[in-house]
């Protein structure tokens, strides 16, 4: 074995024995963790939701000249067929 590998190694040996000896450090680990989870959604909502991103502004306007189209040809229909009253 490497330097590299045998160090980490020990590493994580030191670690998982201050888990086994001290819960503390094992509850400090796990929030660590969700600390770390946390800022990844986050930044995960920052990209996809915020207003000035480029890519969701793309999204959106297809999302929205999809609905556009849907309604056009639904009102086209109901004006053909006579459902759709004209305006006096």
């Amino acid at each position: 074995m490497n330097v590299y590998t045998s160090s980490l190694c020990l590493l994580f040996g030191v670690i998982i024995y201050m888990m086994l000896v001290d819960k503390n450090v094992s509850d400090a680990i796990n929030l660590i963790f969700n600390l770390i989870l946390t800022k990844i959604n986050r930044i995960f909502w920052i990209i996809r939701f915020h207003p000035k991103n480029p890519i969701t502004n793309l999204i959106m306007k297809f999302k929205r000249q999809k609905i556009v189209a849907k309604l056009q040809k639904e009102l086209t229909t109901k004006h053909e067929s006579g459902n759709l009253q004209s305006e006096k």
